[in-house]
């Protein structure tokens, strides 16, 4: 009896840590539906998408917001700003996106993809919070292939002269 009441508590506590840290299904709409219905993504991860002028002509209503924008890649680096970014254009505008924290260079998986997208000629997807300066990139996106940034691989944090 003791034996089966440690399993079913063991059981338990596991089931209850997988529903604690599981997160919110991700949800993409754009800023019409959740204006039009903001209590029908109040239990996702909401990526509200926009096109690159939408969120430069009013970036009131997507200020301190996830966003979702797609562009060419016309720069990125860290020139005259604080930290690396990227620039996304559209036919007649760019947007600043950029990590939260300080690096001066592009982590290599980031570099890859962007180098990539730039040569092929593609347009890519950034989504992240929309800030004052532009977007913090949460994640990159180009080819079904997703890269965050902000990310550091544990192996290259602690390795000597590693590349971060």
């Amino acid at each position: 009896m003791g034996y089966r009441y440690s399993q079913f508590l063991l059981l338990s506590m596991v089931l209850a840590l997988c529903v604690a840290c599981s997160h919110p299904p991700q949800v993409r709409a754009t800023l019409d539906d959740v204006l039009a219905d903001p209590e029908a993504y109040e239990d996702a991860e909401l990526i509200i998408t926009a096109s690159i002028g939408d969120v430069l002509e009013q970036p009131h209503l997507y200020r301190e917001r996830r966003v979702e924008v797609s562009g060419m890649l016309a720069y990125y680096g860290s020139k005259s700003f604080w930290t690396w970014y990227l620039m996304l254009a559209d036919q007649q505008y760019e947007l600043r996106c950029y990590t939260k924290h300080y690096r001066v260079s592009v982590g290599r998986d980031a570099e890859v993809m962007l180098l990539r997208a730039a040569s092929e000629k593609e347009p890519l997807t950034v989504n992240g919070v929309l800030r004052n300066d532009g977007i913090e990139i949460r994640e990159i996106l180009y080819e079904g292939q997703m890269v965050r940034p902000n990310f550091k691989p544990p192996v290259l944090l602690n390795a000597p002269g590693g590349i971060y």
